[in-house]
């Protein structure tokens, strides 16, 4: 396992890329990013629109945009700012979690973004769809919300075929946020290479078939085509690269003005050290957990390479946050879990240390135990 010089990147992170200095894309890129004002950054975005603009023909006022919000941060500061900085008129699309993973701060958030004048579209697997998937994505990939993330990053797309919408406002860019090489387009704000996203074409989507009666409703799960993209003139575009001061830190203070609500005094039970990731539901921290086991990284790891990258804290007293951190599920969330699927917890860590990567962890009947040390290269 090879740690990036400038951040806590590893190697072992799925479409990781790392130049000749072993500086990580992520860090590559924000070394460059600062050298430019905010007057550029926005200039570049909106002549991008407006390229856009002339080769689709977008449909001025009526929805000219579609932006996919859950009940996070970065969803309402995206809402607000592409409606009153932009000046455009966003269709808002939420693929909802069934109700008994939402939470209630994520449906109080999302009641929010309504009442601040959006128009909405949810778009809701089935719980018992939901449940089945959760359990067999578990077993066999080590992941409890691949089917809730296939299910969100493509119902976006596919109303905007449904609605002929020809614009699609995403967040962060993953390539450049936290180094899936594979995510990143012509420039930075190219969002259109989303579909190479590590957690959408791992595995592929034949595990569902089983849990399926029709077929057609696995179309939910799945990304519209590169053809189905070309033939609606249907493009993506990152806001993260447009905004000098994107951070979870900015995202967080500005939408909790804005009436986010967050979730304080987490990172004892979640590893959440920001208290407002992933605020919308609460089995997403078992996944947290599960990327530590396989890759040597976990939440505390992607929040405090991005604070590395801003300056806001040395590489050396963030070794410590992720040592403390990493891995972090309280055992609450996992016997709810347990609850949901229907197995017993002992199973649950059957399961979960199949996935465990005896290269850098030892397992035990529970939790595994690293033999690595953050920040430094390690070879079994």
């Amino acid at each position: 396992m090879k740690y990036c010089k400038s951040c806590l990147t590893t190697n072992l992170r799925p479409n990781s890329s790392f130049n000749k200095k072993n500086i990580c894309i992520a860090c590559e890129y924000s070394s460059q990013i600062f050298s430019f004002s905010s007057s550029t950054h926005l200039a570049r975005l909106k002549e991008k629109i407006r390229e856009l603009n002339k080769r689709a023909r977008l449909k001025l006022n009526n929805y000219d945009c579609i932006v996919g919000v859950s009940g996070g941060k970065d969803s309402t500061r995206q809402a607000l700012w592409v409606r009153d900085r932009l000046k455009m008129n966003p269709l808002l699309v939420c693929c909802a979690y069934p109700p008994y993973q939402m939470s209630d701060i994520g449906a109080n958030n999302i009641e929010n973004l309504i009442n601040a004048g959006f128009d909405v579209i949810f778009d809701t697997p089935s719980p018992q769809t939901s449940r089945d998937l959760s359990k067999r994505s578990f077993i066999k990939f080590g992941n409890v919300c691949k089917a809730s993330e296939m299910a969100l990053f493509a119902s976006v797309p596919r109303i905007a075929i449904d609605f002929d919408v020809k614009l699609i406002f995403w967040g962060e860019n993953p390539a450049l946020q936290v180094g899936d090489s594979e995510t990143g387009g012509s420039d930075p704000l190219d969002g259109n290479n989303l579909r190479n996203l590590n957690t959408l074409v791992d595995g592929g989507d034949e595990w569902m078939d089983e849990v399926f009666q029709s077929p057609y409703k696995k179309k939910h799960y799945q990304y519209p085509s590169v053809n189905e993209f070309k033939k609606r003139n249907i493009n993506i575009i990152y806001l993260g690269p447009a905004w000098d001061d994107w951070s979870n830190d900015m995202n967080s203070t500005f939408a909790s003005l804005h009436g986010l609500t967050l979730r304080p005094n987490e990172e004892k039970i979640t590893g959440d050290i920001s208290n407002a990731s992933m605020i919308d539901e609460e089995f997403t921290n078992i996944n947290m957990m599960i990327k530590y086991f396989k890759y040597g990284f976990g939440r505390a790891t992607d929040l405090v390479n991005e604070a590395i990258r801003n300056k806001e804290i040395s590489r050396q007293d963030a070794i410590g946050i992720v040592e403390k951190y990493d891995g972090v599920c309280d055992d609450s969330i996992i016997k709810s879990y347990c609850n949901y699927i229907n197995i017993a917890e002992s199973e649950f860590w059957k399961y979960t240390n199949y996935w465990v990567n005896e290269s850098i962890f030892r397992k035990t009947n529970k939790r595994p135990v690293p033999k690595f040390k953050v920040g430094v290269n390690f070879y079994d």
